[in-house]
């Protein structure tokens, strides 16, 4: 069902609800891809709806894209009133009221990281899909510049990237990587990953590892930035995995 969590145009998300509710049922906040700039809930539509029929709620989120005025603070600031809006509907649907988990593909990957490690809300943990982790690096701007979306990410970090040059602290800030706290992270990535290069996800992973974090990477052979949702088996992989992860930090 459509839900409006803010008075922006983009500011809805579509609650999931299984058939059987209790104080114990998983919620999970779940955040669409598109480069920060582009698409909407309707690319995760399909993984909310399984994750509602393994028994989570599923707040399946829009926000706005970035631009000359918007940026990841902005994103991030749209996620925090949806959450608080699913607090407040707990009471509505009788879900829990908090300790959530986050989950997105993409760019919304990036999203439910930072959130997850910048929020005071308590979040119980993390699972995402070819996740861009590391804004802060030549070479991987470089990466994103030949892609044709350097400007994504200056817009993302309200910074301008100059080739060759040290990239500024607010790429720092939006990367995912600098900004780890204790929640249990779960990785997907494909190895064939042609806009989010897969190595980034073993950085992360040693990251995670070092600061002692529960954290796993399940790496998806021979998939691309899909992640092998389009096919049913390595899907199922994806989504089994999801669970078992909510399951386990809940």
């Amino acid at each position: 069902m459509k839900q409006r969590y803010g008075k922006l145009p983009q500011n809805t998300l579509d609650l999931y609800l299984p058939k059987s509710i209790t104080q114990k049922t998983p919620v999970v906040i779940m955040l669409h891809g598109g480069a920060w700039m582009m698409g909407g809930n309707e690319y995760t539509v399909k993984t909310a709806r399984d994750l509602r029929d393994r028994g989570c709620v599923v707040a399946n989120v829009d926000y706005r894209y970035v631009n000359d005025s918007v940026h990841c603070k902005d994103l991030l600031d749209d996620i925090n009133k949806a959450v608080l809006f699913m607090k407040k509907a707990s009471k509505v649907y009788h879900f829990k009221n908090s300790g959530y988990h986050m989950s997105g593909i993409s760019a919304g990957a990036h999203l439910a990281l930072l959130y997850g490690y910048t929020s005071k809300e308590n979040i119980k943990s993390i699972a995402v899909l070819c996740a861009p982790t590391r804004l802060d690096d030549n070479a991987e701007l470089e990466f994103i510049k030949n892609n044709g979306l350097i400007h994504n990410i200056e817009l993302l970090a309200d910074a301008k990237y100059i080739s060759g040059q040290k990239p500024n602290q607010n790429f720092t800030a939006v990367s995912p990587y600098a900004n780890i706290k204790p929640i249990p992270t779960l990785l997907f990535h494909g190895d064939k990953d042609d806009l989010v290069p897969y190595r980034v996800a073993p950085f992360m992973l040693q990251r995670l590892q070092a600061q002692k974090i529960p954290s796993q990477l399940v790496t998806m052979k021979g998939k691309g930035h899909d992640c092998g949702m389009n096919q049913p088996d390595s899907e199922k992989v994806v989504l089994d995995g999801i669970i078992n992860w909510i399951n386990r930090y809940d």
